[in-house]
């Protein structure tokens, strides 16, 4: 693939990220997406074959980059303990665009977020953190994490900030690690639920 065919490509990419983000993928068409790019409605397929395989191609590298800037974030704060991550306007395109592309029914966001759990409940059982039930907290935390994601233009307007920008998504981290790190609940409520629920099962 000569340079000008891998430029065309991220170029029709990037422009498909940022209008799948906006509209949604049903309410994007190949058409749309070659005006924002600047190419042809032909040389979209020619590269993805269709819309589709686009927005599979979409998908499968904003989840790598996502991924790329966590582990980043991860090494330099276990480096400097005072590091706070910065959001740059990338990144926080890719989290609209993740978020975005749950509610719009992604087969790779569906696995991205079973992976997410999957590597979440193995890190606890090999952490040897003390909980009844790993995988359902895995769940309920990729859940908690995602629906920011899902809805963080919301959230952001709520706390009276704009939406889309570095503030807003670090006053959303900041709050949710204050809530991990300070439960609402305390430990004879979740106790009392546990026994409720295990008292359904049995009638089951």
């Amino acid at each position: 693939m000569s340079t000008e065919d891998l430029t065309a490509r991220a170029r029709i990419r990037d422009a498909a990220i940022r209008l799948f983000t906006e509209r949604g993928m049903e309410k994007t068409s190949i058409l749309d997406i070659a005006k924002e790019a600047g190419v042809s409605g032909g040389l979209i397929r020619h590269h993805f074959g269709s819309k589709d395989g686009l927005r599979e191609a979409c998908d499968a590298y904003v989840f790598d980059e996502l991924l790329k800037f966590k582990e980043e974030a991860l090494a330099k704060g276990q480096a400097d303990p005072a590091f706070v991550p910065t959001f740059d306007a990338r990144q926080l395109l890719f989290r609209r665009y993740m978020g975005r592309a749950m509610l719009d029914g992604s087969e790779a966001a569906a696995a991205q977020f079973v992976d997410i759990v999957d590597g979440t409940e193995r890190y606890f059982r090999e952490s040897g953190m003390d909980m009844p039930d790993p995988r359902g907290v895995a769940a309920a935390l990729a859940a908690m994490t995602g629906g920011l994601m899902i809805l963080q233009d919301h959230v952001a307007r709520a706390l009276g900030e704009e939406p889309g920008t570095s503030e807003a998504m670090l006053r959303m981290s900041l709050a949710a690690g204050h809530l991990f790190l300070n439960p609402l609940g305390d430990a004879e409520v979740l106790d009392k639920a546990r026994e409720a629920l295990a008292a359904y099962q049995r009638k089951e």
